[in-house]
């Protein structure tokens, strides 16, 4: 019983806190008059240069030159593995569905059930020590 609460509220505990984050943002900051996919946007569509905007989603080169506090000179590793990853969900039809499916579903649970069988090992090992 106690190792269905610690895993339920490690499974939801994340997406709450999420949730909270985005709502309070939300609530921060007025809608401006930028669309994306006919919804209002929280961020404008200009470029900013004090901060991060839907130019940056546009134009990564922009948020790289004006944003980014990362050492340039990884540029030549990160930007393969980036523009590579963005192909590649590009490459199954729909962006926005593969995006979501891989990205925000399958790779957090993919990541949960490691995290879970890593506890369930480290529980079995407290145990052997015991004994």
């Amino acid at each position: 019983m106690r190792k269905t609460i610690r895993n339920t509220l490690i499974l939801l505990f994340p997406l709450f806190f999420m949730v909270i984050v985005n709502e309070y943002s939300r609530l921060q900051f007025e809608a401006t008059d930028y669309q994306s996919r006919n919804q209002l946007t929280i961020n404008s569509g200009s470029q900013i240069p004090e901060k991060c905007s839907w130019a940056c989603h546009n134009d990564t080169s922009y948020c790289k030159t004006h944003h980014v506090k990362f050492n340039p000179e990884y540029f030549g590793v990160t930007d393969p593995l980036y523009f590579g990853m963005i192909a590649s969900l590009r490459s199954l039809g729909n962006y926005g569905l593969a995006n979501v499916l891989l990205l925000v579903i399958f790779f957090p649970l993919l990541i949960y059930m490691f995290l879970i069988k890593s506890l369930n090992i480290q529980d079995r090992i407290n145990q052997m020590k015991k004994s």
